[in-house]
């Protein structure tokens, strides 16, 4: 694997150049992160899909479906990302999982990475962060 640019229109963004595509859940129920976030992702040459709450993506994955790295919010309607998370890791899923909040406060985002989250970011995702994730993935 190695480093490729893009050029955006104020700055470069590395992307991963992998031999093969690296699958992407993000699970969000803001409609405007979602896009934000997309884009950032799609800028590094994921492969994304979309999903509005935790229930979801237990579901996603109760019919067979497989993501490389899972993007989820904290806070979102029907099942939160403590629950899917902890409901992903019984499951066996040993995807990459990601915490993506707006709190910042320290006891909030403890609880969250107990869930089982390989890490914890406060929102909105950026290229340094999606490079550090996109990184650990890779050497894992």
């Amino acid at each position: 694997m190695g480093f490729g640019n893009v050029t955006s229109t104020s700055k470069t963004i590395k992307t991963i150049d992998t031999e093969k595509k690296i699958y992407v859940l993000i699970v969000e129920d803001d409609l405007l992160i979602q896009k934000i976030h997309k884009v950032i992702m799609t800028k590094f040459g994921t492969e994304v899909q979309l999903a509005a709450n935790g229930k979801e993506v237990v579901d996603l994955f109760l019919s067979g479906a497989s993501f490389d790295l899972i993007l989820t919010d904290l806070e979102m309607p029907i099942m939160d990302g403590i629950e899917a998370t902890k409901q992903l890791r019984s499951m066996g899923v040993t995807s990459m999982i990601v915490g993506v909040t707006s709190r910042n406060q320290d006891s909030e985002i403890q609880a969250f990475m107990k869930s089982g989250l390989n890490a914890c970011y406060v929102k909105p995702l950026n290229a340094e962060k999606v490079t550090a994730m996109l990184n650990e993935l890779k050497n894992n």
